[in-house]
């Protein structure tokens, strides 16, 4: 088993760059890319892009769903493990531990909002979100704020075969 974290991460950069080729969707098409690795043109949600991300480098399903084409941002709080949130100085939460391959749920209740992190980015990580026309984009967790408070989620990455995007160098 290895670990497929770098991978799912390169798959969310992979698919930024090919974001003319995206399509934003809450429809019945949302998870059409589950067992499809790099098919374009692309049609997800904030959720089911994270989950084809995972399921592309050959990560186990983030909703424990065995990517059985079903799954949200409820489903994914209710399999990750929360990671721990403390105060720094009495201003604004820094995030313990979080690393890339993460995924981050914005919003209360079931969540209004998944992105996963590619980069730590001193308390500030940096994601890559498909929450609109025109996504993925690669953004900072500060830019997404205005979505609601944050809950850091980490899943089991490993792999017994790690896929990497096309043209990838690992």
């Amino acid at each position: 088993m290895r670990d497929a974290s770098a991978a799912i991460v390169a798959w969310a950069f992979w698919l930024a760059e090919h974001s003319d080729e995206c399509i934003y969707s809450e429809g019945s098409q949302r998870m059409m890319g589950i067992g499809r690795p790099g098919v374009l043109p692309f049609v997800g949600d904030c959720s089911a892009t994270v989950t084809d991300w995972y399921n592309w480098a050959g990560a186990p399903d983030p909703n424990k769903l065995k990517f059985d084409h079903e799954g949200y941002t409820g489903t994914l709080l209710s399999a990750g493990d929360h990671l721990a949130l403390f105060r720094k100085n009495g201003v604004g939460t820094r995030i313990e531990d979080v690393l890339p391959g993460d995924v981050v749920i914005f919003g209360p209740g079931t969540g209004r909002h998944a992105a996963l992190v590619v980069a730590q980015g001193n308390g500030n990580p940096v994601v890559a979100s498909m929450g609109r026309p025109g996504d993925p984009s690669i953004l900072r967790v500060s830019q997404l704020a205005f979505i609601g408070e944050q809950t850091y989620l980490r899943f089991d990455t490993m792999a017994k075969k790690v896929r990497w995007p096309p043209g990838h160098k690992k």
